[in-house]
């Protein structure tokens, strides 16, 4: 189950299972994924990939692949379940009230259409204003996001963009309705370190100045760290461990949150070598029975072959491990 606070929750996702049907059997992508974002609140969803943290967004947004498909579980937004709505219904929450920006901005934009179309369609889709209007707000939006130039680029295409400002473009495109709830799914993985830093500062200036809710998917622990107030680690299809930002690097309460730490790079590390997570991500077609990072924990014992229960630490901390009391002793 998700954490209880005081606060107001824009997006709760409770017991969320998605599985896809292959040629090889069933893939068990989410297996009761539980987590929520409150009202302007920056949420970071971390872990390696094939995780799942992707296929929580496809899910959220109703865009799964066609052999995707959500078997149980609610994604309540703004207090309203949107699992079974149909795609009308969605049409009119997806782009107005919860934003993607995607990783691959060569996929996302439409290299034969230029970025005027691209932007205004959408405008155009969900408020009721004229194409002056429309074409007036998107541009408003590519001045926010620093595209120099913006009323004459704008009539550009894509592929007359460098990589960086297409995903500037992105990010313009998802914030120009002012959505609720931003999902960026990893967002600068394409990108050189220099334009990483650029396009991160934009969403996170935005997601403050419009108090936007965002969903921050990376397997970047730095990005995290800048970017996030509170995260939720995900790992074979689970979350097993959520917690604030800051409590997470100090006080992690799950060997995996705990290797993905100590795998981290830093200059004041006295060790000569990076400590790496033994073993592989499993496969979700025939998962490990019991916690799912078991055949990988150096902490592991008979128990962990039994699923273990998110247990509440206090103070938004939980963590699903039945030895989470006893890692300091090992």
């Amino acid at each position: 189950m998700a954490l209880k606070d005081k606060k107001p929750k824009l997006l709760e996702v409770e017991d969320l299972y998605t599985y896809f049907m292959t040629e090889s059997g069933v893939v068990e992508a989410l297996d009761g994924v539980s987590f929520d974002v409150n009202y302007g609140e920056p949420v970071g969803i971390v872990g390696e990939s094939g995780c799942g943290k992707s296929v929580t967004a496809q899910s959220i947004l109703q865009i799964l692949p066609r052999n995707g498909k959500i078997m149980d579980g609610k994604i309540r937004f703004q207090g309203h379940d949107l699992v079974g709505l149909t795609d009308l219904q969605m049409n009119k929450i997806r782009g107005r009230k919860i934003a993607l920006i995607m990783q691959d901005p060569l996929s996302a934009l439409n290299p034969v259409i230029s970025i005027d179309e691209q932007m205004t369609e959408v405008i155009k889709l969900h408020q009721d204003v004229d194409d002056n209007e429309a074409l007036e707000i998107a541009i408003q939006s590519l001045d926010a996001v620093s595209i120099p130039e913006a009323e004459s680029r704008i009539f550009s295409y894509p592929h007359e963009f460098s990589g960086g400002m297409r995903q500037r473009i992105l990010v313009a495109r998802a914030l120009a309705l002012q959505p609720e709830l931003l999902v960026a799914d990893e967002p600068t993985t394409a990108l050189d370190v220099t334009i990483q830093a650029q396009v991160l500062e934009i969403i996170k200036d935005l997601q403050k100045k419009q108090d936007l809710g965002l969903m921050l998917i990376t397997h970047n622990l730095g990005v995290i760290a800048e970017m996030t107030q509170r995260v939720h680690v995900f790992y074979g299809g689970r979350v097993v461990e959520t917690a604030t930002t800051e409590d997470l690097f100090s006080t992690p309460q799950h060997p995996y949150t705990r290797a993905l730490l100590s795998s981290i790079p830093s200059f004041s590390a006295e060790k000569g070598r990076l400590e790496v997570i033994p073993g592989f991500v499993p496969q979700l077609i025939n998962p490990p029975k019991g916690c799912r990072f078991h055949p990988r924990c150096p902490w592991a014992t008979e128990i962990c072959k039994t699923k273990p229960s998110m247990v509440d630490l206090g103070n938004g901390h939980a963590t699903a491990c039945h030895h989470y009391d006893k890692l300091e002793e090992y």
